[in-house]
């Protein structure tokens, strides 16, 4: 994939999701989403890609949020939400069965920290900030942040994310405390850390990694009983294959 707005590439069986309009701080246009959707339908069917890292270009941040100098320009906001739902980008990162690594950096605002949220492992360096401003202006997160934003951190630490001052931003410290992140590093080594982690998680087998993704995101919506059946037969499944 060569598109300028969005890098997709590999090594050996890590994928790598660059997100490269840095001069937006990565905002996120609608061509920009659709390429983001591409990207990640190709690392979800590719059966040698184990892992997959997403990123930023640039020193100002991972992603700023939705382009809403573009959004402004829409012929209207319904016509928007429909082209948006043809290619679900959000429904398509909270599904995906395989391992999703978010290595971020200075903003990480509204649309930016919703696909932080919606992947499994989260690195930051330590100048990130972190801020869901939708409400200041004007409307509401659109891109699953009401979801998995508060399944992230919490609905309290959530709620007050989501209500407060548009200038109220979590630190990177803050937001390791809440759990939103797993880890701080330096700037000059967010990416070779997504990497030792991605390496780490590519020693184990594609199935089970899949099997594991696929117990717990199920299971989430289901009865208890349900998930441990689940699990069951998830399980047995591996053992009958190894």
């Amino acid at each position: 994939m060569t598109e300028k707005s969005v890098i997709y590439g590999k090594q050996g069986s890590i994928a790598t999701i660059e997100l490269n309009r840095p001069e937006s701080i990565n905002a996120i246009s609608q061509s920009m989403r659709d390429l983001i959707f591409d990207a990640l339908t190709a690392y979800s069917y590719d059966k040698e890609a184990t892992v997959c890292i997403i990123y930023g270009a640039g020193d100002r941040g991972f992603c700023s949020g939705a382009d809403l100098i573009e959004f402004g320009k829409s012929r209207s906001q319904t016509e928007s939400r429909v082209i948006r739902k043809r290619r679900d980008l959000w429904g398509l990162l909270s599904q995906i069965k395989k391992p999703l690594i978010a290595a971020v950096h200075g903003y990480v605002i509204g649309a930016g920290l919703e696909i932080t949220s919606l992947c499994d492992i989260r690195i930051s360096s330590e100048d990130a900030v972190f801020g869901m401003p939708e409400v200041a202006h004007g409307f509401i997160p659109g891109a699953g942040g009401t979801q998995s934003f508060p399944r992230a951190i919490g609905k309290t630490h959530a709620m007050r994310q989501f209500l407060s001052d548009r200038n109220d931003r979590m630190t990177a410290q803050r937001a390791l405390e809440l759990g939103l992140i797993h880890k701080i590093v330096s700037r000059d080594v967010l990416l070779k850390a997504a990497y030792n982690l991605a390496e780490e998680i590519a020693l184990t087998d594609l199935e089970v990694l899949t099997a594991m993704k696929t117990a717990v995101l199920d299971g989430l919506y289901m009865p208890m009983s349900l998930g441990l059946d689940l699990e069951k037969r998830l399980k047995g499944r591996i053992k009958l294959n190894n």
